[in-house]
């Protein structure tokens, strides 16, 4: 019988900003107590993975902790592991991207340990088989993923040799099942240990060749923490240093590879991602059933809001790398996208789920500051240009103006994204209700210009924030009728049969873009032959960028109702008003987020009716026990009464713009 070669890995914390009092607190109660307990026990190994700005902030703030893991490094007894230096979810990356978050982090590592990485770990295991040409372009010789990624067949504890268009690249699985708790005895985690080991050599041929095995086990903080405190490390070291004769001994993974590994199992292991991840997606879909392996594709699938994070994304990258004009512009650019890169900002929080639309307007602000970086340079010119930005095979057509970004998108005609350069925020931020957590069900994507049209019961219930009807031309999709990207000019048609009556309607919808905003021009016509009587409402909704349910809202709403400026509670619905036949004249509407010195303001060309609905979105963590509200949203909606007789038309218009204002903190 060989030996059995156990390494511990302490994950990275996941921060997605830099979160000083996060990593203050992770240092007093996690990696400060571990390192003391690691300097005063020689022969207890272990490996920790950080994200590169922890090794910042314990460059700056704790340089005593690096003095001593550089001498824990220098014996051989700690290894430091490398990874992507924002803990992105590498496989979603371009290439140059991918390179680019490995070699920064690397570089760190080398610089401040003494020595650089041999292995890596993935953020929540999201892989991908196109990510060994980059890690073997780097530099890395191995990656540490779960086990739940390969077939049962594969799990032998052995090291697993993957070879892809020519590079190749080793992997080692950690095992989750086999990660001890507190009050569980050294002797009991050695037996579970040689059991499973034991239990893998009795079906393999491969003890004659290789009668060593190494079993990887990763500890989350937490767990690294409690196992600590409860001084479980240091009753499992001393029991292996009283057992020499034993099978079980404490190693790093490096130190495995360069003392003697004999043998490799040949796979392959196409994507992947956690066990976390992956319930999380099945709980979205509820397909418990689907045997194929989840995918952080799948999860994108499932949460539209990260869909479109991801799109913006990628397009800022395309802007970035296609930059050619100043190489310490792009260089800082470059920063910034890589920081909105981070995976926390795209997949959910474990415990708090609230924080999910704060880290996504985090990514939002640096991609926004990555373009208006680019921007800066004097060279900027406002465009408006037609191709499939969603990468949904249909084209959207995106709007890079002096105030702001945004883009239309043929799926009902609306405006899903916009960014406001002044203050880097993505206000069209929208989730979409969702019965089980809300009480009902959201049939459209939220944004800006969305079409309805209504029956007075329907328009009632709208009001109330209830499902009301179909709404007709907010869930269909929309045709080109021209576009000019010299004029800043879209036009989009959509014909839909009202099912109410029964009756087809023909709806031109013009966009002319200009620097601080759109103006919008409806046209519509009634194709049927009798008279068209119903409600046409134009839906905006706007996302509390800074939403948090223990400070007060800092919107403010205001109208002009009969020449008459009414003032709006932002936390309540306009209902009581509306009941009192009140806001029934409104010229102009003016929505204000204060605390970031943003007004929007929409003008429509006739007096038009006007309601207004806050809306919370609830959502769960991912053990999907705690239930709480995660975003918040204004409905924002002008309407007007139409009689139409058949083959007649009318039209209706809005100017919308986007207005700086003075910042008035909360």
């Amino acid at each position: 019988m060989g030996s059995i070669y156990v390494s511990f890995i302490v994950k990275s914390v996941p921060v997605c900003t830099d979160n000083t009092e996060l990593l203050e607190k992770s240092f007093q109660s996690i990696y400060k107590p571990i390192i003391k307990y690691l300097y005063s026990h020689p022969t207890f190994s272990l490996s920790f993975t950080f994200s590169g700005c922890q090794i910042q902030y314990f460059k700056k703030r704790k340089n005593e902790l690096i003095t001593i893991l550089r001498e824990l490094v220098d014996r051989k007894q700690v290894e430091i592991l490398g990874g992507g230096y924002n803990d992105p979810l590498l496989p979603l990356l371009n290439s140059v991207d991918r390179n680019g978050q490995i070699d920064l982090l690397t570089s760190e590592i080398r610089q401040t340990f003494g020595k650089r990485p041999r292995g890596m770990t993935l953020f929540q295991d999201c892989w991908d088989s196109s990510l060994v040409n980059n890690i073997h372009t780097c530099g890395l010789e191995y990656v540490i993923l779960s086990s739940s990624l390969v077939p049962e067949s594969k799990r032998s504890f052995l090291p697993i040799f993957m070879s892809d268009l020519g590079k190749n690249v080793d992997i080692f699985l950690y095992y989750n099942d086999l990660v001890p708790d507190e009050e569980m005895l050294a002797e009991e985690f050695i037996y579970n240990v040689e059991k499973s080991v034991l239990k893998i050599e009795k079906k393999d041929t491969h003890l004659q060749l290789d009668a060593d095995r190494i079993v990887a086990i990763t500890l989350t903080p937490k767990q690294a923490a409690k196992l600590n405190e409860s001084k479980w490390f240091e009753r499992l070291g001393k029991y292996i240093d009283e057992n020499k004769d034993g099978r079980v001994k404490l190693t790093t993974l490096n130190n495995y590879r360069t003392n003697g590994m004999k043998m490799k199992i040949p796979s392959y292991i196409p994507v992947g991602i956690s066990d976390e991840v992956a319930q999380i997606i099945q709980n979205a879909s509820n397909d418990s059933k689907n045997k194929f392996p989840s995918t952080i594709y799948d999860f994108m699938y499932s949460y539209s809001a990260s869909r479109k994070l991801y799109n913006r994304m990628m397009y800022t990258s395309l802007l970035v790398n296609q930059y050619k004009a100043d190489k310490m512009r792009k260089k800082t650019a470059r920063e910034k996208l890589w920081q909105a890169q981070n995976g926390m900002s795209i997949l959910s929080t474990a415990s708090e789920p609230i924080k999910n639309s704060l880290y996504r307007q985090q990514a939002y602000k640096y991609l926004t500051d990555a373009e208006k970086m680019l921007r800066g340079d004097g060279n900027f010119n406002e465009s408006v240009t037609c191709f499939d930005y969603d990468n949904d095979g249909i084209e959207e057509y995106v709007c890079r103006m002096e105030q702001y970004f945004a883009y239309i998108s043929l799926a009902g005609g609306s405006v899903p994204e916009l960014d406001v350069i002044k203050d880097s925020c993505n206000y069209a931020d929208n989730l979409q209700r969702t019965f089980e957590f809300d009480g009902c069900d959201d049939e459209y994507d939220r944004g800006f210009f969305i079409d309805h049209l209504f029956t007075p019961a329907q328009l009632d219930l709208y009001i109330r924030g209830e499902p009301a009807g179909d709404g007709v031309f907010s869930r269909i999709q929309y045709s080109q009728l021209k576009y000019s990207g010299q004029h800043h000019e879209v036009q989009l048609c959509a014909r839909a049969v009202w099912k109410p009556t029964g009756q087809t309607v023909y709806l031109r919808k013009k966009y002319v873009i200009n620097s601080t905003g759109m103006y919008v021009q409806y046209i519509i016509k009634n194709e049927s032959d009798k008279p068209l009587v119903a409600k046409f409402a134009v839906e905006s909704n706007l996302c509390d960028i800074a939403y948090l349910t223990e400070k007060k809202c800092g919107f403010s709403i205001e109208t002009v109702d009969n020449g008459e400026v009414v003032v709006l509670d932002s936390e309540k619905s306009s209902l009581e008003l509306n009941k009192k036949d009140k806001l029934n004249n409104v010229q102009l509407v003016r929505l204000s987020d204060k605390p970031n010195g943003i007004s929007f303001v929409f003008e429509p060309n006739e007096k038009c009716h006007y309601c207004f609905t806050p809306i919370k979105y609830n959502r769960p963590g991912f053990d999907r026990e705690k239930i709480e509200p995660v975003n918040l949203t204004y409905a924002s909606s002008l309407y007007w009464d139409i009689n139409i007789e058949p083959g007649r038309e009318t039209e209706k218009s809005i100017n919308f713009t986007i207005i700086p204002v003075k910042k008035i903190k909360k």
